[in-house]
């Protein structure tokens, strides 16, 4: 289901950006910039939003200490519940938007 999830993703985030591209009339090559400017900041949201979850549910996890060898604390929160889906959702899409880029050049070796 999570590959679903990226696949659809992958098409919103490439759908958006060649909207974006194309309504403003800018160049070809700016759908890559788009592209990597929308992944940067749907990240970024991502874990700031995700941090904020984990201070604010779970602030005993909320550290960067390691609990066991390679595995610090504020991992042991996933699937717990503490963070929401849809911040996962953002963050499923900041890897869409990084997708794109390789199955755009892609289909324009195609044209």
């Amino acid at each position: 289901m999570k590959f679903f999830y990226l696949v659809a993703a992958t098409l919103i985030a490439g759908s958006l950006s060649l909207f974006i591209t194309r309504a403003l009339d800018w160049p070809y090559w700016s759908y890559f910039a788009v592209c990597c400017a929308l992944g940067l900041v749907t990240y970024v949201v991502s874990v700031l939003v995700m941090g904020s979850y984990v201070e604010r549910r779970a602030p005993e996890f909320a550290n960067r200490d390691e609990i066991l060898p390679g595995i610090q604390s504020w991992e042991l929160t996933a699937g717990t519940g503490v963070v929401p889906k849809w911040v996962s959702y953002i963050g499923i899409l900041s890897v869409g938007f990084f997708l794109a880029i390789p199955f755009e050049l892609l289909a324009s070796l195609f044209r």
